[in-house]
């Protein structure tokens, strides 16, 4: 026996909801240290999670909508012109300064993120149920659940009432422990998905090694790097491997690809063992090029 997917997906865009990030990021030349000077290379670009998992996605040819919060700035402005012209369709409130995160990327491709929050934020009145009606999917950002957990639960049952399947990524483990599990736990349960996505050190802060539980959807997708992504259900686990990579530049992004992979696959009504080795071949290809984004 092999798993299933919660439900159909539809034959609309997959849509993201979450805010948009300008990413800034910085190739180290060597070990960071303290103090001293170093030359770097810099990449700027579109970020969070809602512009990554579209990017990937539109960039397979298969249609995307970004729906969510940006900047009322100038660097709102060239972050949207760039993902338009991608072919990401655009469903966004504009209030504020857009977010920005610098990322840190070490010579071994592993990274530390600084963020600045911006000004602004997703508030429930933006939520629109055109947003999600027609969607194949709806994928929420567990970053934004921490920032505005009441509109990202509003998009989740407003995509319910629709008949549209749900997925949410998770925060990273060091936000959630600082959060607190069981208060994250909550905002997870009450997002009410049908898919849960997370790499190996967030599952093991919100206990998700083993067998699922109760207030976790029926099926969860734990990455881990290079180790084999566990695919957890009620009734069973699986393991898909992950094929060996030459190199890795830069694993930003490398999570969101693996997700805008898998929604596909569901999309396509492809086997879940089989969109789970589309986004490791999604996320192979962010991890060879510097930023979040995959090459237009």
């Amino acid at each position: 026996m092999t798993p299933g997917w919660p439900r159909p997906a539809g034959a609309g865009p997959v849509v993201a909801v979450g805010k948009l990030v300008a990413d800034q990021v910085l190739e180290l030349s060597g070990p960071l240290v303290v103090g001293g000077q170093q030359r770097v290379v810099r990449t700027t670009s579109a970020g969070g999670a809602a512009a990554n998992v579209t990017a990937g996605i539109v960039r397979r040819g298969v249609p995307a909508r970004l729906a969510g919060w940006a900047g009322a700035d100038e660097v709102a402005d060239g972050l949207l012109s760039g993902l338009a012209s991608r072919g990401v369709d655009l469903s966004v409130v504009r209030r504020g300064r857009a977010p920005l995160t610098t990322v840190l990327v070490h010579p071994d491709g592993e990274r530390t993120m600084l963020t600045d929050r911006g000004e602004g934020g997703l508030e429930v009145g933006d939520v629109a149920p055109s947003w999600v009606a027609d969607a194949a999917v709806v994928h929420l950002d567990g970053y934004d659940l921490l920032r505005s957990p009441r509109a990202l639960a509003t998009a989740a049952r407003l995509a319910r009432e629709a008949g549209v399947p749900v997925s949410a990524d998770v925060a990273a483990a060091s936000r959630i422990a600082r959060l607190g599990v069981d208060d994250y736990v909550e905002l997870l349960a009450a997002l009410e998905t049908d898919l849960l996505l997370c790499n190996a050190d967030e599952a093991r802060v919100l206990g998700l090694l083993g067998e699922v539980p109760g207030w976790a959807p029926g099926m969860v997708l734990v990455h881990a790097g290079a180790s084999p992504t566990r695919v957890l259900t009620r009734a069973g686990v699986w393991e898909v491997p992950v094929p060996l990579l030459p190199h890795v530049r830069d694993t930003t992004g490398c999570g969101d690809a693996f997700a805008a992979g898998v929604l596909m696959g569901w999309r396509a009504g492809s086997p879940v063992l089989d969109a789970v080795a589309d986004g490791h071949a999604a996320a192979a290809v962010v991890a060879g090029v510097a930023g979040a984004q995959p090459p237009p």
